[in-house]
């Protein structure tokens, strides 16, 4: 059941607003989470390269365990995000496990060890002949940035 307000949840767990063109609808809260992912291979001379990701996950009812492999990728990085609600409309309620420091905590850990498992970068040599490779984040390349609950209007 949807409220006036939004859910208020730990002051230590940051909440942002996914910008939005809707001018009506529902507040659901989502995870959101973005890091930046270095590869660098000095073998083959491939320089340092940074990719910024971001993944968004629904939030639901008794969750303590994200599964990070169903994250969708989202286009929105951390500096498009709004602090404020862009409309006024109601909430859905906020999970009560994504109001625990803890869980929140965890996911956010998670989400770095996804990351370092997971993303790959295809590039090509320059080296005669060129040579195409696939790289994993180099150890200690994966940097969240931000972890938080996000409103998305629907």
């Amino acid at each position: 059941m949807a409220g006036p307000t939004r859910p208020l949840g730990s002051p230590e767990i940051p909440q942002v607003f996914l910008p939005s063109t809707l001018k009506t609808g529902t507040y659901s809260p989502r995870l959101y989470a973005a890091a930046t992912v270095r590869f660098r291979d000095r073998k083959r001379k491939i320089e340092e390269v940074a990719k910024p990701v971001a993944f968004l996950l629904p939030l639901v009812d008794a969750q303590k365990k994200m599964d990070w492999e169903s994250a969708t990728p989202c286009p929105v990085s951390p500096a498009q995000l709004l602090k404020d609600a862009p409309v006024a409309a109601p909430y859905l309620p906020l999970p009560a496990s994504a109001m625990q420091l803890g869980t929140f905590t965890r996911w956010a850990k998670n989400f770095d060890r996804w990351l370092a498992r997971t993303q790959k970068l295809d590039v090509t040599t320059e080296t005669e002949p060129p040579e195409q490779v696939s790289l994993s984040p180099r150890r200690g390349g994966v940097s969240v940035d931000l972890v938080a609950i996000a409103w998305e209007l629907l």
